[in-house]
């Protein structure tokens, strides 16, 4: 059950650096983390139609089932709560249905949520952050020598 809107806020202000800024990427963040994308994706089932859907690309349902060790229906109710979450798209070609992942929308979501994550981190502990874009600036360079372009 999620916090009442006023028990948010109080949370939001006992940040040591609660801003306007920090206030509303605060919010932001509890409301795309409420959203139920990670809740969709903690489940083995869900996960596995998503792993499939990964590997296989658009699929009908009968053959994501091929894939599975539910039933049609289990598998179905699967489909249900990914497409409600926006994690899968549904397609509908005459008598048949065609599932697909939503790479656009999970990719938006998730780069909302390290947005925002970011303008907290940034405020909030500009130490530890300034840390980590220095491993990572890092790490991209120790991958770029790596690459075949490079060698």
């Amino acid at each position: 059950m999620e916090p009442p809107v006023a028990h948010r806020q109080e949370e939001i202000n006992t940040l040591p650096c609660a801003d306007e800024r920090v206030s509303e990427a605060v919010a932001s963040l509890q409301d795309d983390l409420d959203a139920g994308l990670f809740k969709a994706l903690s489940d083995p089932t869900r996960l596995r139609i998503v792993s499939i859907l990964v590997k296989h690309g658009r699929l009908s349902i009968a053959e994501i089932t091929a894939h599975c060790p539910q039933d049609r229906s289990v598998v179905s109710r699967h489909l249900k709560h990914l497409r409600e979450q926006g994690i899968v798209t549904h397609l509908k070609d005459g008598r048949f249905s065609y599932y697909e992942l939503d790479g656009f929308e999970i990719m938006r979501r998730l780069q909302r949520i390290l947005e925002q994550m970011s303008i907290l981190m940034r405020s909030c502990y500009p130490d530890a952050m300034r840390a980590f874009e220095a491993e990572s600036a890092s790490r991209c360079v120790a991958t770029s020598r790596s690459s075949p372009e490079h060698a």
